[in-house]
């Protein structure tokens, strides 16, 4: 898969069968649209197009902070995985969200592709004040020459697969409910960077993730594997801002059990799958070094009751 940030002077060559969206979580609803997506174009010698928005939108537009399911990197992976062939990234800002529902499909799509068919989310909208429903592309769509397809929700039994229904679960660490509507276990990949050694000095090393983003789960310590250098590990992580040791920014610090090597600048991918405990200001550097031992002993034996 090909990756672009898009850029409003490019102008893309060949028909293409695509669709447009935020894709958080690239659950299970988002990779049916998807393969549907590719298919289409396999079938029409096309190309298979996705453009998606970073950062997400309401992190731009809303006062609060949304909790992200799936970064960038980890999305743009899933989107080849499952067959696309080229991604473009939106960077999506505040003069995006103003313009209008026509200015933004003609600056945006209509003005750089060569659109053979768009299919796009049941929920999707676009345009200032999302006034760019379904009906209104439909009517662009005609006008324009191009089919339009809205792909309509996914569900488990009674349960619509959305990113909201996800978030939820993950709020309160039910990782098996969330794996349900993913399709996947519940992931972070984020790049490993240089931490202040305290883990060293603990006798417990640790990789560190900042997490710049709010991650969707309750800070805390988890049982988790680890995918690293062509690897996966066992671990503990914690997740949160360390008050025993001064605080600071959340991040996410996961001690590998067996790892020795340098991981400084590599991709980690961290799957939580069981929350041990909350995270709590320990009364001493001993105290909290016997607590990690007793949270490795406890993740121990659960991941390996699960191997």
């Amino acid at each position: 898969m090909k990756v672009h940030q898009f850029r409003q002077s490019d102008t893309v060559s060949g028909k293409t069968v695509l669709t447009i969206g935020n894709f958080d979580g690239v659950h299970l609803g988002h990779q049916a649209l998807i393969r549907k997506v590719v298919g289409e174009a396999r079938e029409s010698g096309s190309a298979s197009a996705v453009l998606t928005f970073d950062p997400h939108p309401q992190q731009v537009l809303n006062t609060r902070t949304v909790p992200i399911l799936t970064g960038l990197a980890l999305r743009l992976r899933l989107f080849g995985e499952l067959g696309v062939d080229r991604a473009y990234i939106i960077p999506f800002t505040r003069e995006l969200a103003a313009k209008s529902a026509e200015e933004f499909l003609t600056e945006y799509l209509l003005d750089h592709f060569q659109i053979l068919r768009m299919i796009i989310g049941y929920d999707f909208a676009f345009g200032r004040n999302r006034a760019g429903t379904a009906a209104v592309l439909e009517e662009i769509s005609q006008r324009e020459g191009f089919h339009m397809e809205v792909f309509p929700a996914v569900a488990l039994g009674e349960e619509i697969v959305s990113s909201t229904r996800i978030r939820s679960a993950l709020a309160v660490a039910k990782f098996d409910e969330a794996a349900r509507f993913l399709g996947r276990d519940f992931s972070v990949l984020a790049e490993v960077e240089r931490g202040q050694q305290r883990g060293h000095g603990l006798g417990f090393p640790t990789i560190n993730q900042p997490a710049r983003d709010p991650l969707p789960i309750p800070f805390g310590v988890y049982a988790s594997l680890v995918k690293l250098q062509d690897r996966t590990w066992h671990g503990v992580t914690n997740y949160g801002q360390r008050p025993t040791v001064g605080g600071g920014a959340p991040i996410l610090e996961t001690h590998l059990f067996g790892f020795a090597g340098d991981a400084y600048g590599a991709s980690a991918e961290v799957i939580p799958l069981r929350r041990l405990r909350e995270e709590r200001q320990f009364p001493s550097l001993d105290a909290l070094k016997a607590q990690i031992a007793e949270d490795c002993r406890q993740a121990r034996d659960f991941l390996d009751e699960i191997a």
